[in-house]
């Protein structure tokens, strides 16, 4: 279990990092960071970490402050030893923590066919491909085997098998009753795999629930059209907000009548050949929420 308790902290600048942070990551739970470059996602990961201090409150891992031991990070860009085979570097990784040989090897062989590169197991660091080393970071947490684990944009620049590999991987940790938290831009990843949010903004929480929580009214629909100048022409004289590529449009309505409206008045003029519809939407939700925010 991690565990917020009113964290703040002022840098000797003067800049407010963050302010009075607090909530709780239970085991078996998936908790997601979201908010802006520069909300303090990161700061609070290094606070959590001990890299970095907290300044005023709490952080307790299993109930207790500076308990590192029963927990584990993956960084945004993979931590990976170049000059090292796969193999040893998932064995210099248990070194460091100090496993007994026979359980390091135990998992170490269970770590290389969950993440897919038993096959790479003695290929050298460096000559993995992006995703590779992506996976082997990912291992590099999981041998650790820790009940706490943090993740930092674990899937940015990925291909989207790999990243349905660390989607599975990261759900199995959950299934074991981990609790997890992770920080991440990608909507679909977070309403996909986390029971709760957290969005930051300027250091301090704007929102914290599920993502059913995340009310808006919002429409989101996607469609493919036979006249995209007819289709562009008609969607700029209403009030919707849009972006095509091509015959394929997105379009963001209001609510859910405003959208029942539009294509009334679309299918007047072109043939709408595929519809796809999302409400509410939780993106375009949470980014009115974002910019509300802002406009305080």
């Amino acid at each position: 279990m991690i565990e917020i308790q009113n964290v703040s902290k002022r840098y000797p600048t003067g800049i407010q990092a963050n302010s009075n942070i607090s909530f709780t990551v239970e085991p078996g739970e998936i908790v997601a960071l979201v908010g802006p470059n520069g909300s303090g996602k990161t700061t609070l990961m290094q606070q959590i970490l001990g890299v970095l201090k907290i300044g005023e409150g709490k952080i307790l891992i299993d109930g207790k402050e500076n308990n590192m031991r029963n927990i584990a990070y993956i960084p945004q860009s993979p931590a990976v030893y170049p000059a090292l085979t796969v193999r040893e570097s998932l064995l210099a990784t248990t070194k460091y923590l100090g496993v007994p040989k026979k359980e390091a090897v135990k998992r170490i062989e269970s770590v290389l066919e969950r993440t897919g590169l038993s096959g790479n197991a003695q290929q050298p660091t460096y000559t993995l491909s992006g995703g590779q080393k992506k996976l082997l970071s990912f291992g590099c947490m999981l041998v650790q085997d820790a009940t706490n684990l943090v993740m930092d944009e674990v899937t940015s620049m990925v291909d989207v098998v790999t990243k349905e590999r660390i989607w599975q991987l990261i759900l199995e940790e959950q299934k074991k009753g981990c609790a997890i938290l992770l920080s991440s831009h990608d909507i679909s990843e977070v309403k996909k795999l986390c029971t709760r949010l957290v969005v930051l903004k300027r250091g301090s929480v704007i929102f914290s629930g599920t993502p059913q929580e995340v009310h808006n009214e919002y429409c989101r629909f996607t469609i493919h059209v036979d006249d995209a100048a007819r289709t562009q022409a008609i969607l700029d004289e209403s009030d919707c907000s849009y972006n095509n590529e091509d015959d394929e449009f997105s379009i963001v309505t209001q609510d859910i009548i405003q959208m029942l409206d539009l294509l009334h008045a679309l299918t007047k003029s072109v043939a709408i050949c595929s519809l796809n519809c999302e409400h509410p939407a939780f993106y375009d939700g949470l980014l009115s929420m974002l910019k509300k925010k802002e406009e305080v």
